[in-house]
């Protein structure tokens, strides 16, 4: 599993977008429109971006790998939204390939 942990500012969305590209994969987002420039401005015109929305309305591609952008937010997102909790934390493990 691909684990990219790191401050603001430092290059995720970069490495996310180039691990995309070479695993063929999509990326889940909670803004589609703002990664997608994003995507753009570093150079990446052909990267698969999903939002949330098309999660719940089944516009994806079972077969397809995916990569989470901003992890935490969609785990906190899905909690509120799907069963009404409030999250306060969470713990991440990274593992070595």
């Amino acid at each position: 599993m691909i684990t990219i942990i790191r401050g603001r500012d430092s290059g995720k969305a970069k490495e996310l977008l180039e691990a995309a590209q070479e695993y063929n994969a999509a990326i889940i987002t909670q803004n589609k429109r703002s990664f997608l420039v994003k995507a753009h401005n570093y150079g990446f015109h052909d990267v698969e971006v999903l939002d949330y929305d098309d999660l719940m309305n089944d516009n994806y591609d079972v077969n397809k790998p995916v990569l989470i952008h901003n992890a935490d937010k969609m785990l906190y997102h899905m909690i509120q939204n799907h069963y009404g909790l409030d999250m306060i934390g969470f713990t991440a493990t990274e593992e070595n390939e």
